[in-house]
């Protein structure tokens, strides 16, 4: 009966940051490991958008201590009794309203370092990349739709076949009977399968 082939695993790879290809390391045919590096993507535009978030969180953290430097003063001056505790109570309301935008500022840093590190497009399992859809210098957008991959790796260590079985012969399969393959382009060379699932 005639089967179609295909990987046991096979991972389309997207760019999760737009930027232009800075270069590949991997083409078609390469056997990987998981976590090798496949391609470095340029991000100008998420360098500046870093830059500018990590300058907002150090003005905030310098606004955070002197909101916590006036506090304390406000505090220790209630204690002495030259103020009233409503002062005291709209120092601290700064502050932590300060320490709010620190926080706020502070993820919007890690969440840009995150996206950076999404710069390296690395194999996601042992494997041989059987697409290379991108070359040095194209520009590279935040993907998902098929056709804008920009690598396939596949696990070939092991295949699946997929044969549509005749009504008639359904009845004489059972998941682990065994069969035998032969592919056109290694005639003579048989190989052992199972059968999975019906």
């Amino acid at each position: 009966l005639p089967g179609r082939i295909e990987a046991w695993s096979r991972a389309p790879i997207y760019a999760r940051v737009s930027g232009y290809l800075k270069s590949w390391s991997a083409d078609i045919g390469t056997p990987v490991k998981a976590g090798q590096l496949l391609a470095e993507i340029e991000t100008p535009d998420l360098d500046q958008q870093l830059l500018q978030a990590q300058a907002e969180l150090a003005t905030a953290t310098a606004n955070a201590a002197l909101a916590e430097m006036t506090a304390k003063r406000w505090q220790d001056l209630f204690a002495s009794g030259m103020v009233a505790s409503q002062g005291v109570e709209e120092k601290n309301g700064d502050l932590a309203a300060k320490m709010s935008v620190v926080r706020g500022l502070q993820a919007n840093v890690e969440r840009n370092q995150t996206l950076k590190r999404f710069t390296r497009i690395v194999a996601p399992f042992d494997g041989v990349v059987t697409v290379r859809a991108t070359d040095v210098g194209a520009l590279i957008n935040v993907g998902g739709a098929p056709g804008s991959e920009l690598f396939v790796v596949s696990d070939m260590h092991k295949l699946r076949v997929y044969v549509s079985v005749p009504q008639s012969l359904v009845s004489m399969l059972r998941p682990g009977s065994r069969a035998t393959l032969t592919v056109p382009e290694r005639p003579g060379k048989p190989h052992a399968a199972a059968v999975q699932s019906m």
